[in-house]
């Protein structure tokens, strides 16, 4: 019985130094990381800076949507996030076999001088693990909305799990983004 109880320690000290070592890996790797995108500063564009493009964090160039139109006053349910005024829903109605579509994506008047926002169509798989990226917008100023997008490909009749992923940049320089949000919703295709 002894023998059996030394060699389990001698198992488990010998698993110790790899866990450490996995442990000190992936810390290094989040530590550079951080370091790696703390370094990047934003390219500065031309003109007004309240109103042109910039780059994210990731280097993805932002422009603002050439779509995004004055917004009439909406009732969706709002959401507050840290500040963020996000309008909420909890599904949408879409035409089916057609790639033109009609929807309203909203930064709502409320984050003036504070937030722009841009909008992402995520459709999920039955797992609900993976998606697919059906639409993604530019910069949406508030008080505007877009009502007519394209999707990347026709959908079929049907009820789906979808995800409108709604992405605020502060409205300085550098278009800081924070904290996103994602709305579930029912996508109603008829």
């Amino acid at each position: 019985m002894k023998e059996r109880g030394r060699k389990e320690d001698k198992d488990s000290q010998s698993k110790l130094p790899v866990f450490l070592l996995l442990l000190i890996c992936m810390m290094l790797g989040i530590v550079t990381g951080i370091i790696l995108t703390q370094g990047h500063r934003p390219d500065r564009s031309k003109g007004d800076p309240s109103v042109s493009s910039g780059r994210a964090g990731g280097g993805v160039e932002l422009v603002i949507d050439p779509n995004a139109k004055d917004s009439l006053s909406h009732s969706y349910g709002d959401i507050q996030e840290q500040g963020v005024v996000i309008a909420g829903r909890d599904s949408m109605a879409l035409h089916a076999d057609t790639r033109e579509v009609t929807v309203d994506f909203v930064n709502p008047e409320e984050n003036a001088q504070l937030y722009y926002l841009t909008f992402e169509l995520r459709l999920y798989d039955r797992n609900g693990k993976d998606y697919e990226i059906l639409y993604t917008s530019d910069l949406v100023e508030p008080g505007k909305h877009i009502e007519r997008i394209t999707l990347s490909r026709e959908l079929e009749k049907g009820v789906y799990d979808a995800v409108i992923h709604v992405q605020p940049y502060r409205m300085d320089e550098g278009k800081t983004l924070t904290n996103n949000v994602d709305m579930r919703i029912r996508l109603v295709v008829g």
